[in-house]
């Protein structure tokens, strides 16, 4: 039986996927799990020959912040499940691909099962565990749109963050202001206070009710971090970039619950006429469904 899964994390839909079955299959053998995280920049980062100083020190810092996001998911998903976890950076030689890199990493780590999105996974001793999930059209969409917003918030909380470090750096950056504050809510799926999402499932099973209890209350948590985050702009605080540290981890933590445990209930759970009312919702809300599943 598998005891120790290595799963690298990216910020795909299937990579977030993958995160989730991962960390339910480990609850059911009662293995533990390491995340591995890239070393090398996004596919969509400018080369560094290409950029100020500026601009490299900003790149880099959102990079560190996402990559460290991803980590923050990644883990709040395997705790709200009670799977013990830990986090490493890929090893393996720079000039390797990343699938040998993952190949090597589990190797070193004595893991005995590797769970990854893709099939392209470079020939190791190790067994590859290939998730791929399937869903109705119904689903497909919701699910896209849900991580597309989820994505979008926790991009604008990283850009933010990466240019208010660039103060420790002696460079310039464009601050943080009321007007921009929107786009770091937590979204909701739905309109109103209400989380269709979450109300829609409690009403088909009981299972994850002490989850979708504390998904609630962690979400008026988030409101309040918010409200002081705003607080803090509108004062022009010195402690704004913490204020946002702080802001963000718990969003991010959020997010990670929401996507390994709720999500995956759901898929179990809704049946096809609540996918409809969730595609409903998303038209009827304040979300643009055709960017938020672009």
């Amino acid at each position: 039986m598998y005891r120790h899964f290595l799963v690298p994390v990216d910020d795909s839909d299937a990579g977030i996927d993958t995160v989730a079955q991962a960390v339910a299959l480990a609850r059911s053998v009662g293995a533990r799990i390491t995340f591995a995280y890239p070393l090398a920049y996004r596919a969509d980062s400018p080369a560094p020959a290409q950029q100020d100083g500026e601009r490299l020190a900003a790149g880099r810092r959102f990079d560190d912040c996402v990559r460290e996001m991803l980590i923050v998911k990644a883990e709040a998903a395997a705790r709200a499940l009670g799977v013990p976890c830990e986090s490493m950076r890929v090893a393996g030689p720079k000039w390797a691909s990343p699938a040998a890199q993952l190949a090597s990493t589990a190797s070193a780590r004595g893991c005995d099962l590797i769970c990854v999105a893709s099939q392209a996974t470079a020939a190791s001793e190790v067994p590859v565990l290939h998730c791929v999930v399937r869903r109705a059209p119904a689903v497909v969409r919701v699910v896209a749109a849900l991580y597309r917003l989820h994505r979008a918030t926790a991009g604008a909380l990283c850009e933010r963050l990466a240019h208010l470090g660039l103060a420790h750096l002696g460079l310039a950056h464009p601050g943080l202001d009321l007007r921009g504050l929107d786009a770091l809510r937590i979204p909701r799926l739905g309109t109103g206070d209400a989380c269709r999402l979450s109300s829609l499932l409690s009403g088909r099973t009981s299972v994850v009710d002490a989850e979708l209890g504390e998904l609630e209350r962690q979400h008026q948590r988030g409101a309040t971090l918010f409200a002081e985050l705003e607080r803090a702009v509108a004062a022009g605080a010195a402690n704004v970039e913490a204020a946002l540290r702080g802001y963000a981890q718990f969003v991010w933590e959020y997010f990670g619950r929401k996507e390994g445990v709720i999500v995956p209930a759901a898929q179990r759970y809704l049946r096809e006429d609540d996918w409809r009312d969730l595609e409903a919702a998303f038209a009827i809300g304040s979300i643009d469904v055709a960017s938020a599943t672009s």
